[in-house]
This record gives structure tokens, C-alpha cells and sequence, in this order.
């Protein structure tokens, strides 16, 4: 071999190692190097993608006939150039599910079990055929980031399944080990969802007794360590909201909730005039509660935000706290906020939330607050997509008020919350 091949030998072997270096360490340079895409560019709220599924029809008509049924179908998911065979795809939601315009889960790994996309295991597609604006999701879910609560990741999509246009849909992250990864120190805690029928009775945080049954799996469902998802720190966590003395309840709740995390999530739901969750008009509802392998204690995470804004711009920030009878209200919130450092922390949260929302762009001082400013850019994000949209149970001009009546809300509410706020603190 003459030196001018070893001399070309050399350099293709050190080309190859400078490419691949060690095992490790092409997997963590890899995607730098060719661009490939992330979760993160699924959840780029700053374009609309196109997401597509192909199925048998047959398959998808039974979805639609049966679609108040959990049953999953086989489909193949298209986004980009990226192709992921052999997904599930199942109807999901509960006032909001719908024959005409599904709402769906598709979960990469229901058929090939170790199969995920951009290392998630599953999304949720949100209809929004309760929300004629489509935005009141991903604006509350971004206000609650703003705040530094835990929220899932959002984005925008035309759907489209065997080519036929399904309209504007929000591309959701789901709560799972990989979203609990990224939000605290360890997955590999007890999740539970909060999963109630909804023809059940009104869930306050009530006192069921000491007997599991009553809470798991309804309403509180293990979604994850389903062979032993230690219940019995669910039962206790309640009787013990319930029965501590107001001596040592900060203490004692203490131990199973995180209350101040609890708080600020209420408030930032007040806020937001949310009438479907934590203080929901129909009993607590949209939540999930994780805690560490190490501790009992749990902390709420939002979900579902589809019914925020709907109390209006006046709507109290203390509905369905002071303004019901005590047998209507939430156990934990209300015992809760009843401690003087929690009720200070909860009027500062929404003082918080005022100023977050309406914070200013300094290079655009007359395009308003920050929310006013997010809703006129998703809405031109989406206005197009919304108006082809033939599946939405809403009229354009139904969409356009839903629109005006965001705006609206996001321009009004932060000098209703701060009188209401001003007024709770001059009261002893």
C-alpha cells in the first residue's frame, strides 16, 4: 500500500471519528448535526402544522359511530416527513367528544409497545367543539407556564384523516413519565388522574370513609404503577384534610399537598374564570396529582382548559369559595385558603396574574397586554384554518364573537381581579 493510500485511509478513519466520536456521544450530537426534529418542534406554537392519519374507513366510521366508547383503532400518524405505522388511535374527551369532529388520543406505542415519536409516547388531538374561539386551551395553559406552574405543551394543527379535512385542531402533550421528567426530579412517582364520570355526583374533597373504594379507581385513576398504586395515600390524604383541626392543618395537609403550589394553581384558575376545574360548577374536575416516590405528598396539575373565560370579566375570585353553601365546597381549597399565609399568597398570585397578563412589549406599547397580544396572534395564526373548518359545531360568525369575546376578556380582567384583590386585602 503506497503512503498516498495510507495518507487517504487516515483521513477517512479520522472524518469517521470525528462524525460518530464515541457511542455516547454521537447520540447526544446526532440531532445537532442533521437537524433532526424534537418534541419541541411538535410543540412549536409559532406555526400551524399539518398532522395526518391513514386508516381503514371502516375503522374510522366505527370510531365515529361509537364515539363515546374507549375502543382503539390501528392508523398510520404523518407529520413532516416523519411516517409512524401502526399507532392507536381511540375517541376521547367528555362533554366534547363528537361523531362528527373526534377528539383523539393517539398513542404511538398501543400496537408496537416500545415505539414513540420524538420520544413521546402519546398525544392528545383537542377538538375545542366547546370553545367556538379554539384559543381558551392554549392561552391558559401558557399563562399557567408564565406562572411557573407545571402545564402541557401546545400547538396548532390542520388534521386531516384519509385526506379528508377534520379542521383547526390543538395538539396537547400528555401528562406521563416523560412530561413528569421534565417538570420534576424523578417519573417514577404515583400519578393519578382525575377520572369521574359525568353523571356522578359532585366530588368536594369529601370524607368518603376509610375504605379505598370510594376513591380509586374513581375518582382519582392510577395511571401509572397500576399493580400497586398505594391508594391508601389517597384515603388518607383526604380524611386528613378533612378531620385535622385548624390548629395544625397547614401541618397535616401539609404532608399530603403541596399548598402552595395548590394555591397558586387556584388562583391562577380564578383568575382565568375557570368554571371546570378545581372549583369547578360541577365539583372538582381537569386535574392530575403526582407525588415522589419518597413522600406522600402530592402536587395538582392542570389539565383541560377548555372552559376558562366563561365567568366573564367580572366573574368573583372567590366563586364557588364564599358564594356557596359549605357542603358545595372544595374540602382542600377552602380549608386551605382559610390559613392566613395561603389566603396573603393566594391575593399576591392573582396580583401576579394581573401583571403577567397585561405585561407590555416596550416596542409595541399600544398593542395591549401580553394575553391581549397572544390572542390576536394565534388568531391570525388560525383564522383561515377556523373558517375552512366544516366539522366545528360553530358558525364563522360564531367563531369571530368567540374571538372578540376573549379580547375582550383578556382587555377587562385585570382591573376587575385587582379591585377584588384591593378589597380582600383591606379586609382583616
Amino acid at each position: 500500500m503506497t503512503r498516498l493510500h495510507f495518507a487517504f485511509r487516515g483521513l477517512v478513519l479520522l472524518t469517521l471519528g470525528l462524525l460518530l466520536g464515541t457511542v455516547a456521544g454521537a447520540q447526544s450530537i446526532r440531532p445537532k448535526l442533521v437537524g433532526l426534529p424534537t418534541s419541541d418542534s411538535l410543540f412549536d406554537d409559532t406555526v400551524v402544522h399539518q398532522l395526518r392519519l391513514r386508516m381503514n374507513s371502516q375503522d374510522w366510521q366505527t370510531l365515529k359511530d361509537h364515539y363515546l366508547e374507549n375502543g382503539y383503532y390501528p392508523a398510520d400518524f404523518y407529520w413532516r416527513d416523519q411516517v409512524v405505522r401502526n399507532v392507536g388511535i381511540r375517541s376521547r374527551g367528555t362533554g366534547s367528544r363528537s361523531p362528527v369532529k373526534p377528539g383523539l388520543k393517539v398513542a404511538f406505542d398501543r400496537y408496537v409497545g416500545d415505539q414513540t415519536f420524538l420520544g413521546l409516547t402519546s398525544i392528545v388531538l383537542r377538538n375545542n367543539t366547546q370553545d367556538p374561539s379554539n384559543m381558551r386551551e392554549r392561552i391558559s395553559m401558557q399563562l399557567l407556564q408564565r406562572m411557573g406552574l407545571p402545564a402541557p405543551r401546545e400547538s396548532y394543527a390542520r388534521f386531516y384523516v384519509n385526506d379528508e379535512y377534520l379542521g383547526i385542531y390543538t395538539i396537547v402533550e400528555t401528562i406521563d413519565d416523560r412530561f413528569l421528567g421534565r417538570h420534576f426530579s424523578a417519573s417514577d412517582g404515583y400519578l393519578f388522574s382525575f377520572d369521574y364520570p359525568a353523571n356522578a355526583p359532585p366530588f368536594h374533597f369529601e370524607d368518603r370513609g376509610s375504605a379505598i373504594a370510594p376513591y380509586v379507581p374513581q375518582p382519582f385513576k392510577p395511571e401509572n404503577h397500576t399493580s400497586d398504586p398505594q391508594s391508601e395515600v389517597i384515603v388518607r390524604m383526604v380524611q386528613t384534610v378533612n378531620q385535622a383541626s385548624d390548629a395544625v392543618f397547614a401541618s397535616a395537609a401539609g404532608a399530603f399537598v403541596d399548598l402552595s403550589a395548590l394555591t397558586r394553581q387556584t388562583a391562577v384558575e380564578a383568575f382565568l374564570g375557570d368554571n371546570d376545574g378545581l372549583l369547578g360548577d360541577w365539583g372538582m374536575n381537569n386535574v392530575y396529582l403526582y407525588r415522589l416516590q419518597a413522600n406522600t405528598r402530592f402536587t395538582f396539575l392542570a389539565w383541560d382548559k377548555s372552559n376558562t373565560s366563561l365567568r366573564g370579566v367580572d366573574g368573583s375570585i372567590w366563586h364557588n369559595l364564599v358564594d356557596v353553601p359549605a357542603a358545595q365546597r372544595n374540602r382542600l381549597v377552602d380549608r386551605t385558603l382559610a390559613v392566613p399565609e395561603f389566603r396573603r399568597l393566594y391575593l399576591e398570585t392573582l396580583a401576579e396574574c394581573v401583571r403577567s397578563a397585561g405585561e407590555i412589549d416596550p416596542e409595541r406599547p399600544d398593542a395591549g397586554g401580553w394575553m391581549e397580544r397572544e390572542i390576536q396572534r394565534e388568531y391570525a395564526q388560525i383564522r383561515d384554518a377556523a373558517w375552512a373548518d366544516a366539522k366545528k359545531p360553530f358558525t364563522n360568525d360564531e367563531f369571530e364573537q368567540g374571538v372578540n369575546d376573549l379580547r375582550a376578556f383578556a382587555a377587562g380582567r385585570g382591573p376587575s381581579v385587582t379591585r377584588e384583590v384591593e378589597a380582600a386585602r383591606a379586609t382583616p
